[in-house]
């Protein structure tokens, strides 16, 4: 029994690799790397984070996050037959194609795709080449699935809050009035591989308390599936850190209610699937759009200061970056001198080659100073992004 089980377990794990979206997501974080730095080249002369930084973080959160999830659904026992593991993967792959990671949620991937299903199902639609697929789903495996669409949403309100700051980028864009301002924009890729059951295959029940929920069937293989979830917002009218806090715990909550509508399955009709897959496409698509016209109805804060130099971002490794220099923070003053623009920084710079202080108001208001010694092997520059105030052409330079 156990050298089955092992047997099974590496069959499985083999058959990551022979999934999809496994190399799409590769593909997509690669896409969003490139299209990333040819922006920030353009608004600002220099990228601000490598090619590969958006793969760099695909695999981690995504892995740890996995195997918690995984753990959980092997306890539970938790079975999908195949055509809702096709049918998911597919829908990632559509939306994926879309260019917004926004739509990586799995409110939509697995809930349009549990959406399609159960009407094709229920409504006896007719596929071509899929006719019988469908069809010969039993219901539980819907519950199935809407278990696994609320575990899903709740992990990625959980991501966003843990990690949905760590590939913030800076970018340009006019406002209703014409004018050049700054905005940051979020955007995470995870890849989330997942132990589940398929409801056939050489292995059986090895306690007789499992699986916890039965799903109807007596037999079982693994299988390690790869889900590929996406954030992006832009944000323009506050620092990040409070839009990503808010819409992480808008998602999580969204997740707990779906789990919620999904637990009641066990006792209600078998409608109810359906029911929480519309309230997770319709609640994620609502959070969203809230999300657009808060930030369409408030003022931008990222824009040219007539006193002081507003920090769009910093480089990384600059010597902005080592003086703990922070988005949102407004310079006063370089090296005793008042700054308004990139040429008054440059002056104060070469009042003390070997030395810069700075005095900063940081988001709270309140005045600090920073500073540093310069040396030969620094970064040529400071390392700051801001946007610079210009009477005939608006534009936003690194310095």
């Amino acid at each position: 029994m156990a050298e089955m089980w092992l047997l099974e377990i590496a069959k499985g794990i083999g058959r990551l690799f022979l999934h999809p979206i496994l190399y799409f997501s590769l593909l997509l974080a690669l896409t969003a790397g490139y299209l990333r730095v040819k922006r920030e080249r353009r608004d600002f002369h220099v990228r601000v984070n490598r090619l590969f930084h958006e793969l760099r973080y695909l695999f981690p959160a995504g892995i740890a996050a996995g195997l918690i999830v995984s753990i959980l659904f092997v306890l539970v026992g938790l079975t999908l037959p195949f055509p809702f593991i096709a049918a998911i993967a597919i829908t990632t792959l559509l939306l994926g194609l879309a260019g917004n990671a926004r739509l990586l949620s799995p409110a939509l991937t697995i809930g349009l795709a549990l959406l399609v299903v159960f009407a094709v199902h229920y409504f006896s639609l007719e596929i071509p080449y899929f006719e019988n697929t469908f069809k010969s789903i039993d219901s539980s495996f819907f519950m199935g699935a809407a278990i696994l669409l609320g575990i899903l949403i709740m992990t990625e309100g959980t991501l966003m809050l843990k990690n949905g700051l760590k590939d913030v980028s800076p970018k340009l864009r006019q406002s209703r009035r014409g004018l050049t301002v700054g905005a940051l924009q979020t955007k995470r890729l995870w890849l989330l591989p997942v132990f589940l059951f398929l409801p056939v295959g050489p292995i059986s029940a090895p306690f007789e308390w499992w699986p916890v929920i039965h799903w109807g069937t007596e037999s079982y293989s693994i299988i390690l599936v790869p889900f590929l979830m996406g954030f992006q917002q832009q944000i323009q009218t506050t620092l990040p850190g409070n839009v990503v806090k808010r819409l992480g715990k808008q998602v999580l909550s969204l997740g707990v209610l779906i789990t919620a509508i999904s637990a009641t399955s066990f006792l209600l009709p078998n409608y109810i699937p359906a029911i929480a897959a519309t309230a997770a496409v319709l609640g994620r698509l609502i959070i969203a759009y809230l999300h657009r016209v808060r930030e369409g109805s408030a003022l931008y804060y990222f824009t040219p200061r007539n006193s002081g130099i507003m920090v769009l971002d910093v480089l990384p490794g600059s010597p902005a970056s080592k003086m703990g220099l922070k988005k949102g923070e407004i310079i006063q003053t370089c090296n005793n001198m008042k700054v308004r623009n990139k040429t008054d920084l440059y002056k104060a710079l070469l009042k003390n080659r070997a030395y810069c202080k700075l005095e900063v108001f940081d988001k709270n208001g309140e005045i600090r100073l920073v500073q540093r010694a310069l040396y030969e092997g620094d970064h040529h520059e400071l390392g700051i992004l801001f946007i610079e105030k210009r009477e005939m052409q608006k534009s936003a330079k690194a310095m």
